[in-house]
């Protein structure tokens, strides 16, 4: 890398004067070979995936900087934890306390008006009467809302709960019977919990954004906006007749999600021919299967204006209509997208079309059983296919590895057909090795029927197209959409009804746990509600996130342990290759 520190002077345009003003122009030019520019970028992307998915977001998006949230001590929440306990144990308390009226014992505790969770306790003397009443939980700051209350909507709907929910559970626990009225529930998600998770997620989402400019401009040091994502939509009811569609924007080499937005095409409401001034849960006509596309365009029209970024390169599952719709929208102006495919994706797709030839040739003669495309076989060629696609680098490499799979199975003993298997005593076709090493040509495994070859190779050219490789060049995957989807469904199960504004704060917080973990959601959540974060439930936060960064890390390293290995029997001379 070569910079130059001095300034340049354009001779003509160096000292110009308007309005008896002269202005100065200084151009520091900075030279970067191609290579230094591709190494630049590798070390960076090294660095990055040299740890976990989640420790590597969680670094990103904390706010000291790569430090995480200390623990809070143990026995700081002594002050302002709740505890369970029976009115009668209290009073078995108190029955000895000497009245400060009258110095006689004989204090009770009756309860009073109960909103909610929040009882009004009434201190009474048996022989004063009435001294002293207290409410059970503190408010909400600037605001009438019970702790108690808000913190038990907070906490059901955390484990995917409802207002059903909570009246059961705490009728069981004879603590009340109904715990909070469905229209209190529903009022303090409407007026307190949508906004505050909004908040939240807006917070996290700065964050995030302000950790992919760092990392790109350590990649690139001329990056402007241009950013690879990966987008994918979910729905919250399986199959095609969902109501709630969500679209997601995740940074492909950070893992972090920028934006995202909930559709619904149904107010229940509005339905049922409720009140004209109920608040309407419709934002969009799209039936569910136009959900996906929908969503695209509304995350990514507004991405300069939100992020100030560009998501100009896509990492898609191979759904062609989302990429289409941008393109035809011309998002970005002159500026095109790019699509890459999601490597699972593309490698699955040859177990589909496998299967459909099986399926589709019972009706006449049939490609499975002996001899045949068995279910076994049928899963090796998959992964067989999607090696060859993640073990090369151009689409020269990965279309004759896939083609070598394809003439390595239908090979037999009277028509051999290695040519395209990789020669030389490391190779991974036994023939191979065997013809390196003067040893006689073992027997084949496969005896497929050249009817069976004839019906593969179509597959096989169909699926190693060069527009179709390009895409995959890479090797990248929409994995981190497909564990984010997890983690909204865990809040927002799939089997029961929602509401939009329910599922807009289920995402919200989904996305909150899943770019910065449980500690800094849970923090943000309260902060944004007016409450303050309870220790407990800190101490509890931590806890999670400590076993998903161990499990994460543990995971980690036994992926790289397996790639080790695989690196070292390529290299190793007493490798056996005989399993393909």
């Amino acid at each position: 890398v070569a910079d130059s520190a001095d300034a340049a002077t354009i001779p003509d345009a160096a000292h110009s004067t308007c309005s008896n003003r002269t202005i100065q122009v200084h151009l520091q030019s900075q030279f970067l070979s191609p290579e230094s520019s591709r190494d630049r970028a590798a070390a960076v992307r090294d660095s990055l995936s040299s740890a976990s998915a989640t420790e590597r977001k969680m670094l990103l998006t904390s706010n000291n900087k790569g430090v995480a949230a200390p623990e809070p001590p143990a026995g700081s929440e002594s002050t302002d934890e709740f505890i369970l306990v029976q009115i009668a144990a209290l009073n078995a308390l108190l029955k000895n306390t000497p009245c400060q009226e009258c110095s006689r014992p004989g204090l009770t505790i009756e309860r009073g008006t109960r909103l909610g969770l929040a009882v009004k306790m009434i201190l009474t003397c048996s022989t004063c009467g009435a001294l002293e009443s207290q409410w059970s939980s503190p408010r909400k700051e600037e605001g009438r809302a019970f702790e108690a209350n808000l913190r038990s909507i907070q906490a059901i709907k955390g484990v995917g709960k409802g207002s059903t929910a909570l009246t059961d559970f705490w009728s069981v626990m004879n603590v009340s019977h109904r715990g909070l009225h469905h229209k209190t529930f529903q009022g303090h998600l409407k007026e307190s919990f949508r906004p505050a998770s909004e908040a939240a997620a807006a917070s996290v989402f700065g964050d995030a954004v302000e950790a992919v400019r760092k990392v790109y401009k350590e990649m690139d040091g001329t990056f402007t906006k241009n950013v690879t994502v990966v987008y994918d939509g979910t729905w919250m009811t399986r199959g095609h007749t969902s109501h709630i569609g969500v679209g997601t924007v995740i940074e492909f080499y950070t893992g972090l999600v920028l934006d995202s937005v909930v559709l619904s095409n149904l107010c229940l409401a509005c339905t049922l021919g409720q009140k004209e001034e109920h608040v309407c849960q419709k934002n969009t006509e799209v039936k569910s299967g136009r959900m996906e596309v929908e969503a695209a365009l509304v995350l990514f029209r507004r991405s300069l204006a939100k992020n100030d970024l560009r998501y100009t390169n896509i990492v898609c599952d191979g759904d062609s209509r989302t990429f289409q719709a941008l393109s035809e929208d011309e998002t970005y102006g002159f500026i095109a997208f790019t699509k890459e495919d999601c490597v699972n994706h593309v490698q699955k797709r040859m177990g589909s079309a496998l299967r459909s030839l099986v399926s589709k040739a019972k009706k006449g003669e049939p490609l499975g059983g002996r001899g045949g495309l068995t279910q076994d076989l049928i899963k090796r060629l998959t992964s067989y296919y999607g090696m060859a696609l993640r073990n090369n680098s151009d689409v020269d490499g990965m279309h004759k590895a896939v083609m070598a799979t394809l003439h390595h199975v239908t090979s037999t003993d009277e028509q051999p057909h290695h040519d395209l298997c990789p020669p030389g005593p490391l190779s991974w076709c036994r023939h191979r090795v065997a013809e390196a090493e003067g040893k006689p040509q073992p027997a084949h495994k496969y005896k497929l029927t050249s009817r069976v070859g004839a019906a593969l190779l179509p597959v096989y050219q169909c699926l190693s197209e060069p527009q179709l490789l390009q895409r995959c060049i890479g090797g990248k995957t929409q994995n981190a959409a497909e564990s984010l989807h997890s983690v909204i469904w865990s809040i927002l199960p799939k089997d029961e009804h929602a509401s939009l504004i329910a599922a807009e704060t289920a995402v919200s917080e989904a996305i909150c746990r899943f770019n910065s973990g449980n500690s800094r959601a849970y923090r943000e959540f309260c902060s944004s509600l007016g409450i303050q974060p309870g220790g407990l439930a800190l101490r509890r936060a931590s806890e999670k996130d400590a076993a998903r960064q161990k499990k994460a890390a543990h995971a980690h390293h036994a992926r790289g342990q397996r790639a080790k290995k695989c690196r070292v029997q390529k290299d190793t001379k007493d490798y056996n290759p005989g399993g393909f």
